[in-house]
């Protein structure tokens, strides 16, 4: 229920943003030297949890990320993953790419504890709002798979159709 929350506000923000741009003179995402990111994404887990992203351009077309994310408590999970991302659209405010996703989540939960691999790719967009041109806003969807207690899971992104992650530029 969270996710979907936080989805649709994304979602508005997105909207309520792409009504009310206005062409800004500095943007991230037509910047040609590096940039990097921090923030959040919710990509990696398919035990709902969040990770910690730094997200480099190394170029204008091309990005590497890392992610973390953990929870600690009765149920114990932790992940670790990294991200290849490349562009494939710049606008005023707004930069399409896809990516490539390969991670390692390991977890004991309900008793049940195993490590598995998580592998994806799939397309992202990341969205500037005009006067917060560090601030950045994206969705991503695209297919992962994940094996664990001896279990194929194949499907959409973060086990749901879309994640979402808000990043700050330095």
């Amino acid at each position: 229920m969270k996710k979907l929350v936080l989805f649709l506000a994304v979602v508005g923000l997105i909207g309520m943003g792409t009504g009310i741009a206005k062409e800004t003179t500095k943007k991230v995402s037509n910047v040609s030297t590096s940039k990097t990111g921090i923030g959040f994404n919710s990509q990696l887990s398919y035990r709902s949890i969040s990770s910690l992203s730094i997200r480099h351009w190394v170029s204008s077309n091309t990005g590497i990320e890392g992610l973390l994310g953990f929870s600690l408590g009765d149920d114990t999970i932790f992940d670790v993953g990294a991200k290849f991302l490349m562009s494939l659209k710049k606008e005023q405010n707004l930069t399409v790419y896809s990516y490539g996703l390969a991670g390692i989540e390991s977890f004991d939960v309900n008793g049940q504890n195993d490590t598995s691999l998580t592998i994806g790719a799939g397309f992202g967009i990341e969205f500037f709002l005009n006067g917060l041109s560090n601030l950045g806003f994206g969705t991503e969807f695209g297919l992962g798979f994940s094996d664990a207690n001896g279990k194929n899971q194949f499907g959409t992104s973060a086990g749901w159709l879309s994640s979402v992650g808000i990043r700050y530029y330095l």
